[in-house]
């Protein structure tokens, strides 16, 4: 060929080329739902949330980007669609997850369900983020069939990947959960299968975890919301856009996407995880009720927050991983499924009133003898006494469900028990369980103490005792605590609600591997107060997790406890408390301490608080030292702290019932190894560290830490104590002792403490 010819060819190549290239637009992407778009907005107000980053596990190996589907013609051309693979890194067959990033149908992409993918993949499960269309590329039925395609070629590639073909579940968030809980429902329907790729294999899946998206579209709410959203702004809301007009113009995709309607014996069992946001779960309760009446298994979790992103954050991104991989287990791995003792279903009256202590009892002890079971609280107030929850047994309170407890301290029988660091028969609790090995409560039902008569008799008996001159105890007014546990290990409460205590709210004794999560605990200051109903008391605890809390009761927030008195690091009735942490919590205004050691402590090692946010007027970290008792506190780091609070340390003597059992002894405590680091709060003051006069402090150290405060002045009886960037109104704080009678001044309970009881 000459050059000219050449030239020609060459020529003409280009020109159909860029004819090729005209006809195939760049799809347009809506780019403005990212991890970190949503990280800024949710911080704004929950600055305790903490984004949860990609991070391959050690013993996971990845696949980015493969092509499970090839669109040969579309408006842009030729399109590929692409998962991403973690799994673990052996030869062993695991089932398969298939997860679908939320984003309103019109934004996001697979990577924001890598972290969440990594993690579960460690627990042995092949994970699988999923690419799909969105709008404006395309509407719906397309991203359910890319969706749909992705289940069958994960399917046809089981092999290659280590999957088990016949242990597929699907997982969504948000939008993405519509699409998930649609697919799972749909099993076997043609209607919405597509015609997509690998038509040959089954789009079946076998499990599916929905992450606060909704059932249905076509409820009376959606539909007149849609409506009005174009009245006020003039355009579709991006649901209608995605079906194709409001219901009234699209009728028939409104339907078909609802996965509430298509409910069938093959549809696939569910996991419902939600946030306190009711909108994301519209016809969630509709689709349990009809699974229930044809058998299918299904789950209700909630993570009682206005964050309609949780699983994007620490601390609920740990709750909701534990959450699906607990489901899958026990879907796909034979993990048992333990039965359901609904009250209303074996004799419990939903009924107020009247009660029901021995009818409830009979349900526990029912499902003790055969193996164990959940007893299931439905919606409605049941009023009892003490319950004692057996080994094999847990409780869930479903949604609008209330135990409420009697006002009779006769309902709550004296037994072997642990108060104030000490072993005593004392009342029971509301909730008990003694020696119960992985006991659970769930909620996002509530535990009512009912404490309010409890709380009169109390702050009667102090005037009395005031008006008489005399010293009086905490257990002169005999009062019932909300839930305690004695030596129950691996125990967990998540999303439960327990609110106005006669006594401490949740006391846990001698328990190892504790997960509090989730859960709100307040007690009112008005209009009486709520004495000593602390939220957490940890009694002689090791590797304890509090985290996503908010509390909020008249007295300490998280309270270490462990003994008290001149023998009590001697006694085989106490212990430390070691390896705790907690994270993403919010302590609320009625708190005395936000993390208390003490009254009641001998031994506290290895403590964390971080990524919290207090709204109080108390100290952040408090340190009761008693000069009664020999006391060790090391190993705690305070870190990322923001809100309101009342000072960032109190380290003070603690004489309330004060005695040395005739002893001569005189007991000395010992702090060391504290780190205060990364504070930004509002405060009264720094505070003040002032213990006993032989106390020891060593290795103490504040960090970074910004107050705005009342007054620049830090009490401080120990020069070492150091101070690294430390600002008070963005100057240096001005470190002042503090003596003997200041110390009584300073401590936050002062209004309430008596000399009568330093005796």
């Amino acid at each position: 060929m000459d050059m000219k010819k050449a030239t020609v060819v060459f020529a003409a190549c280009l020109m159909s080329s860029l004819v090729g290239w005209s006809k195939a637009p760049e799809i347009p992407r809506d780019t403005s739902f990212t991890a970190y778009s949503t990280n800024k907005k949710i911080r704004k107000y929950h600055p305790e949330a903490v984004l949860a980053l990609p991070e391959l596990p050690a013993g996971v190996r990845e696949y980015r980007d493969v092509v499970y589907s090839t669109l040969p013609k579309t408006p842009y051309g030729r399109r590929d669609l692409h998962v991403d693979i973690f799994r673990p890194d052996d030869e062993k067959i695991y089932p398969a997850l298939l997860m679908i990033h939320g984003g309103g149908w019109n934004s996001g992409d697979k990577s924001l369900q890598v972290p969440m993918a990594q993690q579960i993949a460690k627990n042995g499960y092949v994970t699988i983020p999923v690419e799909y269309r969105l709008i404006p590329e395309a509407v719906y039925p397309a991203g359910l069939h890319d969706v749909k395609t992705a289940i069958r070629w994960v399917r046809a590639h089981a092999a290659e990947y280590g999957i088990d073909p016949d242990r597929i579940a699907v997982s969504g968030c948000s939008a993405g959960a519509q699409l998930a809980t649609l697919a799972g429902v749909t099993n076997g329907s043609r209607r919405h299968e597509g015609k997509g790729q690998w038509r040959k294999t089954s789009s079946d899946v076998q499990a599916v975890i929905s992450m606060d998206g909704i059932a249905t579209f076509v409820s009376e709410s959606n539909i007149a919301d849609a409506e009005e959203r174009l009245q006020k702004k003039g355009e579709l809301p991006v649901n209608a856009k995605w079906l194709g007009g409001l219901y009234k113009d699209s009728p028939e995709n409104w339907k078909e996407a609802s996965a509430l309607l298509w409910i069938t014996p093959k549809s696939a069992p569910v996991c419902f995880i939600n946030s306190g946001l009711p909108r994301y779960s519209d016809g969630r309760d509709e689709l349990v009720a009809v699974y229930d009446s044809i058998g299918i298994y299904t789950e209700r979790h909630r993570i009682p927050v206005d964050v309609h992103t949780f699983w994007f954050f620490h601390p609920w991104f740990e709750t909701t991983v534990e959450r699906a991989v607990g489901f899958l287990d026990r879907v796909f791995k034979g993990e048992k499924v333990a039965p359901r003792f609904k009250l209303t279903d074996h004799g419990v009256a939903n009924d107020s009133t009247v009660v029901q202590t021995a009818a409830i009892q009979r349900v526990i002890d029912k499902a003790e003898t055969m193996g164990g079971g959940e007893i299931i609280v439905p919606p409605g107030t049941f009023l009892s006494g003490a319950l004692f929850f057996k080994p094999g047994t847990t409780l869930r309170l479903e949604e609008g469900a209330v135990i409420k407890g009697s006002d009779n301290i006769e309902d709550y029988p004296l037994i072997p028990s642990r108060m104030e660091g000490r072993s005593i028969y004392y009342h029971a609790a509301l909730i008990n369980a003694y020696h119960v090995d992985g006991f659970e409560i769930n909620g996002p039902g509530t535990i009512n103490g009912n404490g309010y008569k409890f709380w009169v008799q109390f702050w009667d008996n102090v005037e009395r005792a005031r008006e008489e001159n005399r010293s009086w105890t905490n257990l002169e007014v005999r009062r019932p605590r909300l839930v305690f546990l004695w030596g129950c290990d691996n125990a967990r409460l998540s999303g439960v609600r327990m609110i106005n205590s006669a006594f401490w709210t949740s006391h846990f004794y001698l328990c190892n591997d504790l997960i509090v999560e989730n859960c709100e605990v307040q007690a009112p200051r008005e209009p009486v107060r709520a004495p000593s109903s602390d939220a957490i008391d940890l009694d002689g605890c090791h590797r304890v997790i509090v985290r996503g809390c908010y509390l909020n009761c008249d007295d300490d927030g998280v309270c270490l406890k462990g003994g008290k008195g001149v023998f009590a690091h001697k006694s085989h009735e106490n212990d430390s408390v070691t390896d705790v942490l907690v994270e993403g919590c919010v302590f609320g205004p009625n708190l005395h301490g936000t993390l208390t050691l003490g009254s009641e402590c001998v031994h506290a090692n290895n403590v964390v608080l971080r990524n919290c946010r207090l709204d109080n007027d108390c100290s952040l970290l408090r340190l009761k030292m008693r000069p009664d008792t020999y006391q060790v506190y090391e190993n705690i780091r305070i870190e990322n702290v923001t809100g309101r609070c009342g000072s960032v340390v109190e380290v003070l003597p603690w004489k309330q019932f004060f005695s040395l059992e005739g002893t001569d002894e005189k007991p000395v405590g010992l702090i060391r190894n504290i780190s205060i680091k990364n504070i930004d709060l509002k405060c009264n003051g720094l505070g003040v560290i002032a213990a006993n006069p032989d106390d020891k402090v060593e290795n103490f150290e504040f960090e970074n830490v910004a107050v705005k405060a009342e007054s620049d002045i830090f009490r401080c009886n120990y020069p070492d104590v150091k101070l690294k960037n430390v600002t008070v109104n963005g100057k240096r704080p001005v470190i002042m002792t503090a003596d003997e009678e200041m110390k009584d001044k300073l401590n936050f309970d002062a209004v309430d403490l008596d000399k009568n009881n330093e005796k």
